[in-house]
């Protein structure tokens, strides 16, 4: 990013310095160089549609979803809060004073169906570098696979209110017979 915006800097001012005014005069409006506009601008096209298809690629190669995850956990955002739903059907619910624990297994694929209730919310988990957006009446779904056994801090990472700061959870990773210990029903 800072040589780019270097070249651009240099360059705009590489321009400013050479086509400086020195007289009276002012400039047409036709240009004396319409082939080379034209393809500059044809250029400047290609690049754009050539960024376009790669952000395109990458995602779609990052984002594909298991046909069998280990485990599927239903999260829902909602004003100020989170709701895990496990398949066992326990649930943890967030309160103003309590902040839920998402409880998923080491080294299995966790498939997440990700929604909210009202507004849009991001479910962010900063440690393991990622973040996946939570629409209201869509659900997004991803998976995920954490390797080591711990916990991690998760937040909402889009401004969704006045209590957005309180918007935190943790997830907690835990071998396989511990989450089906703390996951199950009753």
């Amino acid at each position: 990013m800072i040589v780019v915006a270097a070249i651009v800097f240099a360059l705009v001012l590489l321009t400013l310095i050479r086509y400086r005014r020195r007289d009276e005069t002012y400039p047409h409006g036709r240009s004396k160089a319409p082939i080379a506009e034209s393809l500059y601008a044809l250029f400047l096209a290609v690049v754009a549609a050539a960024l376009v298809t790669l952000t395109f690629r990458t995602e779609d190669r990052i984002d594909p979803v298991s046909g069998h995850p280990d485990v599927r956990i239903r999260v829902t955002a909602f004003e100020w809060q989170w709701r895990f739903d496990y398949p066992s059907g326990k649930f943890v619910l967030g309160t103003t004073r309590h902040e839920p624990t998402l409880v998923v297994p080491v080294r299995e694929r966790v498939e997440i169906e990700l929604t909210s209730r009202d507004v849009i919310h991001s479910f962010w988990i900063a440690s393991e570098r990622f973040k996946r957006d939570a629409f209201p009446n869509r659900v997004t779904r991803f998976d995920l696979l954490f390797d080591r056994i711990g916990t991690h801090l998760g937040r909402c990472a889009e401004f969704c209110g006045l209590r957005h700061t309180n918007m935190n959870f943790y997830v907690r990773v835990v071998p396989r017979a511990e989450f089906r210990r703390l996951t199950a029903a009753g």
